[in-house]
């Protein structure tokens, strides 16, 4: 690359990251967007340029709306790196990349930080058999090559369930089930929150679409209050108790878990962004103000990886954050910030009905039995860093030393839930932004949350969790 330094550096190409380029382009500042994906698009628009040829009609139109927002961007002259992952940045505002097995270091006047969300995991018993995956996982499938299983039983609640559930209906796929964790006491304090989300009519038919189309097309369940995956050496079947005390068990070789996502802080925790508590969403959040600028003056965060708001937001929230940064650089973007802010707020308004409706209970949320695998890549149980607890380690680097926990392939981003809390240690949390260090002032990204449940204890005087 023959130029080192840039004005804008913006990580992510997601709607947010594609947002904010041709918002700091418009403006003739020098742009580039590094993603760690093939193409643009991020996770809620993946593949959306190949797909276009073809046009399927089970991905929806929300899908499909964002191909003006994708040719923009890739009309507006910032410069693009595909297949590029950045694995640090320094407080000099250094950018350390890797692109086709070459290293590489650049460096901007301002960064925004576009990485949105990653998947809550589902600890459930059996989570980690062959034959189980997240829903995100298999919508990727489907986008990226038009791939899905029959018969398969998803489990879980949220939006992103009920699309994908649809999708594979559409497609002409057969789903066994659709296994929803909702509960009485998710709608009771969803309720109050109702008439704001009146404010997003067009959202709210879409999931009514949804769910009708899944409940004419199988069989829902409800009222579920424990879940567990059959199978030795593969998923076999899904085992799930209702409040009644009733068992149903549901024959399955394909198990799709979902419960929310939550805002993907690995790099921004790793380059020591301040960061705090969420305790409605039980996740860790980077401090931002309403243009999204962090803790660090130069270094901006738009998009889900600041707060979950959906694609319609996060693409605002791109915009805002980019405007602000023009505003910064002598070109001063009054009105425009004033509507992308009453924007972002406009779009933000059924997030506290589905907050509170698809918040998982805190039995999903956290490992519940001694088997219960925390770590896949290296089969780390709860029993096994419960038993390192006991051993000595006192700090998440002395866990990996003493159990490996975190120390495979995924680096402790897959490491069972990312937040884990429980009630009695969530009263103590640190109730202040906090810098998150791990290890050093200097880290690879590795953020991601381990939870134990049961008799885990905190650590370093942080919610119930381990930063793995």
């Amino acid at each position: 690359m023959a130029n080192q330094h840039f004005q804008i550096v913006i990580i992510g190409a997601g709607p947010a990251g594609m947002a904010a380029a041709l918002t700091t382009t418009k403006a003739g500042l020098e742009t580039i967007v590094i993603d760690d994906q093939k193409d643009s698009g991020g996770q809620v628009y993946r593949n959306l340029r190949a797909n276009q040829k073809t046009s399927p009609a089970y991905l929806g139109q929300s899908y499909y709306d964002g191909a003006r927002l994708a040719q923009s961007f890739a009309d507006c002259g910032a410069i693009y790196r595909p297949d590029c992952t950045v694995w640090q940045i320094t407080n000099t505002h250094e950018i350390a990349l890797v692109s086709r097995g070459k290293a590489e270091l650049i460096t901007a006047d301002y960064i925004i930080i576009a990485t949105g969300a990653i998947e809550r995991p589902m600890p459930v018993k059996g989570w980690t058999l062959p034959g189980v995956m997240s829903v995100g996982g298999a919508q990727t499938l489907l986008k990226q090559a038009a791939l899905g299983a029959d018969d398969a039983v998803f489990v879980g609640s949220g939006p992103l369930l009920y699309l994908t559930a649809w999708q594979y209906i559409k497609a002409g796929l057969a789903v066994r089930a659709v296994i929803d964790i909702t509960g009485g006491k998710q709608w009771r304090s969803a309720i109050p929150y109702a008439p704001l989300a009146l404010l997003q009519p067009d959202m709210l038919a879409m999931g009514r679409e949804w769910l009708g189309d899944i409940r004419r097309n199988t069989e829902v369940i409800n009222k579920v209050s424990a879940i567990e995956i059959i199978g030795q050496s593969k998923a076999q079947g899904v085992s799930c108790t209702l409040s009644s005390g009733d068992k149903i068990d549901i024959d399955a070789n394909h198990i799709f878990l979902h419960q929310g996502v939550v805002p993907n802080v690995n790099l921004t925790m790793a380059t020591g962004l301040a960061h705090q508590w969420d305790h409605q969403a039980h996740c860790w959040r980077p401090v931002i103000d309403v243009t999204g600028k962090s803790s660090d003056e130069q270094i901006y965060i738009a998009g889900d990886g600041g707060g979950i708001g959906g694609a319609k937001a996060a693409a605002i929230a791109g915009r805002l954050a980019a405007s602000a940064i023009v505003a910064r650089c002598g070109k001063p973007r009054f009105l425009a910030q004033l509507y992308y802010k009453l924007r972002h707020l406009h779009y933000l308004s059924i997030r506290p009905f589905l907050d509170r409706l698809y918040l998982p209970p805190a039995h999903f949320r956290l490992a519940q039995t001694d088997e219960t695998i925390i770590c896949r890549c290296e089969a780390v149980s709860k029993a096994d860093v419960n038993a390192a607890l006991a051993s000595g380690a006192s700090g998440p680097n002395q866990l990996k030393a003493f159990c490996r926990a975190g120390l495979g392939r995924g680096q402790g981003r897959g490491s069972g839930e990312r937040a884990g809390d429980r009630h009695h240690s969530l009263r103590q949390a640190i109730p202040q932004p906090v810098r998150i260090s791990i290890g050093g002032e200097d880290n690879f990204p590795r953020s991601q949350m381990s939870v134990l449940g049961g008799n885990g204890k905190a650590l370093g005087g942080l919610p119930d969790l381990f930063c793995l």
